[in-house]
C-alpha cells in the first residue's frame, strides 16, 4: 500500500475543519460577550453607587436648607430633622463631611472603599459647623451653644 497518496488526499477534511472553525469562532464570540457584559455590569454598579451617594448628599443638603429657613435667633427649643440613610452603599460604608465655605456650604459624601464620592453645594445664611459623620441614620440640627447648624449621627 502506498502511503504517499493519503498525504495529498483532501477528502473528508472539510467537515473536521468546519467543526473546528465553528467551535473556535463560537468560543471567541462567547468570550467577547462575557467580557463586555462584565464591563457593563461594573459600569452600572459604579453609576448606581454614585447616584446613591448623590441622593444622600442631596437629602442632607435639603435638610440643612430647610433648617436654614428658620429664624434661629428666636428659637427657644431644638429644631432637628432626622433621616434614615443606608448603612452601606454597594456593600461599603461611607462618610459625610459638611464644611462651610465663604459663599457656599459643601456636603461631601465619600465611599472610600469604592473610590467614589459626591459633592453637593448650596448657599445658606445660618452658620454651619464643620462635621464628619459615618453612614447610617443622620440628624441635621441647630446647635444653640455653637450658633450653627450641624450634622450628627442620628
Amino acid at each position: 500500500m502506498n502511503l504517499a497518496r493519503f498525504l495529498f488526499d483532501s477528502r473528508g477534511v472539510s467537515p473536521a475543519v468546519t467543526q473546528a472553525l465553528t467551535i473556535g469562532i463560537t468560543s471567541l464570540l462567547v468570550t467577547g460577550l462575557l467580557i463586555g457584559g462584565s464591563q457593563m455590569v461594573d459600569s452600572q454598579r459604579e453609576r448606581v453607587t454614585e447616584e446613591a451617594l448623590e441622593n444622600v448628599g442631596d437629602g442632607i443638603a435639603r435638610d440643612l436648607i430647610r433648617l436654614d429657613a428658620f429664624d434661629t435667633d428666636t428659637l427657644n427649643s431644638t429644631v432637628s430633622f432626622r433621616a434614615m440613610y443606608p448603612e452601606r452603599i454597594a456593600d461599603q460604608s461611607y462618610n459625610v463631611e459638611v464644611s462651610p465655605d465663604a459663599s457656599r456650604t459643601r456636603v461631601y459624601v465619600n465611599a472610600s472603599g469604592l473610590n467614589r464620592y459626591a459633592v453637593v453645594r448650596f448657599e445658606n445664611e445660618t452658620n454651619v459647623c464643620p462635621s464628619v459623620v459615618s453612614s447610617g441614620p443622620l440628624a441635621v440640627s441647630y446647635n444653640q451653644t455653637a450658633g450653627c447648624m450641624e450634622v450628627t449621627r442620628g
